[in-house]
């Protein structure tokens, strides 16, 4: 009986041993699974639509991520924190050119602005006629400044063409900062799930999510980064032409389209009387050189005809006086003959 009853003891303790070491295994492997699950999830899913509220993180309920705010949402939203890219374009012309330049330079300077990119064009050309100068100009100015520096190319020069774009990229720019929060929050989540993992695979999944998270963490720093600099810097597209006279800056009427055709027709006769001097003054020294060519060659020809001329006179002269000794010859000899 006491046998029996220690058998029966043994078999029990180890029954509960198994069992006992059947929950732990169990609970541990029910731990990796919920890791793996989770790092699993945050691989898979579409993270280009963070803003979906049915997106599911895989999170415990004390990780959970509160829910980015979204403008709409925000009602106490300041719309002077709006964020506006301006850009401008202006043609402007000008009869003081190099003195304009260096002007709108210093000024650009003075308004803690920069030249982005500069091409000017300074009239010569291959053919070795002169153009039109001008200088295209784009200018990145500080968003509080660029009215003053448009005021300022207006007031210097003329200007014939000036337009206006803002474009308003608040909802994007909110949208990449909820989506670089939430990359934050994640990978925050993910390096404390690191620290209480023991298993070496587990790690290595968190690992690889953890790197694709901090890199489109940094994708979105750096997209907020460009949206802060075209925010804060306006953008000018700016030509300024040479003109010898301005354009009018209103319609005219039939009778004043009349006297500036006159007056044109006039400036371009004398402009033209001014090319054709400067035309003639350039090609002078080849013409004298054509000239003294032309000169010799006509001396040289008159030369050699001179001389043909004399040649063939002598010959004249020695034929005729040949002729006159053969008669008188011939005279002779009748004469002799007849006695």
């Amino acid at each position: 009986m006491k046998k029996f009853l220690r058998v029966l003891v043994s078999v029990m303790l180890v029954l509960t041993l198994v069992a006992c070491g059947s929950s732990s295994s169990r609970g541990k492997s029910e731990s990796a699974a919920s890791v793996v699950s989770f790092a699993t999830e945050s691989k898979n899913a579409a993270y280009e639509d963070m803003a979906n509220s049915d997106y599911d993180y895989g999170y415990d309920e004390e990780y959970a991520p509160e829910s980015p705010t979204s403008y709409e949402d925000n009602k106490t939203y300041n719309d002077s924190a709006r964020k506006l890219i301006k850009t401008y374009n202006v043609n402007a012309e000008t009869e003081a050119f190099d003195e304009f330049v260096q002007a709108t330079e210093d000024r650009i300077s003075a308004l803690h602005g920069y030249i982005q990119d500069m091409d000017t064009f300074n009239g010569s050309s291959y053919n070795g006629k002169t153009g039109q100068r001008y200088c295209n100009l784009t200018v990145r100015v500080p968003a509080g400044n660029v009215d003053e520096f448009v005021n300022f190319v207006g007031n210097a020069a003329n200007v014939t063409n000036k337009s206006l774009n803002v474009e308003d990229i608040t909802l994007q720019y909110v949208d990449s900062e909820s989506r670089k929060e939430t990359y934050e929050i994640e990978q925050e989540r993910l390096l404390a799930l690191l620290e209480k993992c023991d298993n070496v695979e587990d790690m290595i999944t968190i690992e690889s999510r953890l790197s694709e998270v901090r890199y489109k963490l940094e994708s979105q720093a750096s997209q907020l980064r460009t949206y802060d600099n075209l925010v804060d810097y306006a953008t000018v597209y700016l030509r300024i032409s040479e003109v010898t006279k301005y354009t009018p800056p209103e319609p005219e009427g039939y009778w004043e389209r009349v006297g500036r055709s006159f007056s044109e027709g006039i400036e371009n006769v004398v402009e033209g009387f001014k090319e054709f001097f400067v035309g003639f003054v350039g090609a002078l020294p080849g013409l004298t050189i054509l000239a003294v060519v032309i000169v010799v060659v006509i001396l040289v020809v008159k030369a050699i005809i001179k001389a043909g001329d004399k040649k063939r006179l002598k010959k004249q002269e020695a034929r005729a006086e040949e002729l006159m000794n053969q008669a008188k010859e011939t005279a002779r000899k009748n004469a002799e003959n007849g006695q």
